[in-house]
């Protein structure tokens, strides 16, 4: 136990520092389509809204129900800005916790049947992958995922009949976590245990387990908020972006899109990967490997952090491989793997401690929030990533030009209910908001925070009027708008804000 308490520890040292140097939501997810981590803005400011104002059993973002994940990492990450602060490190804690303790449970598992040596070599290779260091250094719920994932079939490892209590009692509470922190993806355990030709008594047992722990939330949801729930959670998050994903962030096929990243982001872990299922066959991991590839594929939203779940089992097949008299051997290879990745961190293999990107709008929203004010700041063709949302302002609304006249058709209509209003009805907000006061309740959210939090404006012309129109508004614009009713502001950066004259005191 002290050597894997010791790889727990190198671990988290190694993925910790400097993780909250980087702002925000300024991740590449997928360093070859640089496609930028913005859920980490949102799921933050979910969190934040916890820690500051409470609210735990249904999180909310920018006033609104945030029902699309389940709240176990908000719950962790409010936890953790509660005690630290509000911070980009204390939001990533939990998945910097979560990241060593899967390169430690890698150990662990193969220090009961091989050398150590080699069990080493599978934590190298486990934390020098791309993704899994990305991931364990952002504030998503992926790296929470694979942790919990891990942990269960670590539990699958050592009992494979899982006939002790205690190991039905991991597996069913790490499968449990999993669904409360990414709901239908923790399921992929009970799949794999399936797969594993477990017998159906265990199988029942273990699910009743993770049921008991993720069933009350889901329960109360669908109880206290039934149509929100049922159209964001279950039609939204589960059938319509599972089933046809009405956006996508590349052209490519999906086996096209998967393949190209495994094979781009950790050649060295695939090729390990491979030979190790070709030389040990082992069952639990190739199954492990072989859910988590075909639920990816089969979800149709694409997305690499999918695959981040099977990149354990990757790193304990490639150690499983090595003869024991070559373990030594296998180790000083896995560590030169390791320090040439940390050599080319602009590579889409590479491990970069530093920035991987700025957020351009985040020095200019940290000046503008300790001035206090209590106007509301519209931003106005948003490049921020949501940051603006994880800072306590009072009132927050993006403003996006938007010339289409359709869009699609989501369960959970915001233009129904006026959470997204085109320019020309938030010029007569006074008058729609007693309609949108009213369908808000309707599906029980007795607020008009959320109203108007999004505006969509056809014409660069419309933009103009809306911000000569509301001189009680703090607008943040690009450098070539101005308003003769504001005073032009540029704490840095290339962008401005124009505030307005009537200060409006915070409370």
């Amino acid at each position: 136990m002290r050597s894997t308490a010791a790889v727990f520890l190198a671990s988290l040292i190694f993925l910790g520092w400097g993780a909250g140097s980087a702002g925000i939501a300024t991740a590449y997810l997928d360093p070859l389509a640089h496609v930028l981590a913005q859920d980490e803005a949102v799921y933050g400011a979910s969190s934040l809204e916890m820690a500051r104002h409470g609210g735990w059993i249904t999180p909310r973002f920018l006033g609104r129900h945030a029902l699309y994940k389940p709240p176990l990492l908000y719950w962790l990450e409010a936890l953790s800005a509660k005690l630290l602060g509000p911070s980009a490190l204390a939001l990533r804690l939990p998945s910097i916790l979560a990241g060593a303790a899967t390169v430690a449970l890698v150990f662990h598992c193969l220090g009961s049947a091989f050398p150590a040596e080699a069990g080493l070599a599978g934590a190298l290779l486990l934390l020098s992958s791309h993704l899994f260091f990305i991931l364990s250094r952002t504030g998503l719920t992926d790296a929470s995922l694979t942790f919990e994932i891990a942990l269960a079939m670590a539990a699958l490892w050592r009992d494979p009949q899982l006939d002790s209590r205690s190991s039905r009692l991991v597996f069913g509470a790490a499968t449990g976590a999993a669904i409360m922190t990414k709901a239908a993806a923790g399921f992929l355990p009970l799949v794999i245990l399936a797969i594993a030709g477990i017998s159906l008594i265990r199988l029942a047992q273990v699910s009743a387990i993770a049921l008991a722990i993720a069933l009350p939330w889901h329960l109360w949801q669908l109880y206290e908020h039934p149509r929100w729930f049922w159209a964001e959670y279950i039609l939204g998050e589960h059938v319509t972006w599972g089933l046809s994903a009405p956006q996508q962030t590349t052209q490519e096929s999906q086996l096209g899109f998967y393949a190209k990243r495994i094979v781009a982001l950790d050649p060295v872990l695939l090729l390990a990967a491979i030979i190790g299922a070709v030389r040990t066959r082992r069952r639990l991991a190739i199954s492990w490997i072989a859910v988590v590839l075909i639920t990816a594929v089969a979800w149709r939203y694409r997305n690499v952090t999918y695959l981040a779940p099977m990149l354990p089992a990757m790193a304990m097949l490639a150690a499983t491989a090595i003869p024991k008299r070559y373990a030594r051997l296998a180790l000083a290879a896995a560590t030169g793997v390791f320090l040439v990745k940390l050599s080319f961190p602009h590579a889409a293999w590479g491990l970069p401690l530093a920035p991987e990107s700025l957020n351009p709008a985040q020095a200019a929203l940290d000046a503008y929030a300790t001035r206090h004010r209590g106007n509301d700041l519209i931003i106005v063709e948003p490049d921020d990533q949501f940051y603006a949302a994880d800072l306590d302002l009072p009132s927050l609304r993006y403003l996006w030009l938007d010339p289409a006249t359709n869009h699609p058709q989501l369960p959970l209509d915001f233009e129904y209910l006026g959470i997204t209003v085109s320019a020309s009805d938030y010029a007569r907000l006074d008058q729609l908001l007693p309609i949108f006061r009213d369908r808000l309740r309707q599906w029980n959210l007795d607020s008009t925070g959320p109203v108007a939090t999004v505006i969509l404006a056809r014409t660069p012309e419309e933009i103009s009027g809306l911000i000569a129109s509301n001189p009680q508004s703090d607008f943040y614009v690009s450098s070539s708008m101005t308003s003769p009713a504001h005073d032009s502001w540029r704490p840095s950066g290339t962008r401005v804000f124009l505030l307005s004259r009537e200060v409006i005191q915070r409370p």
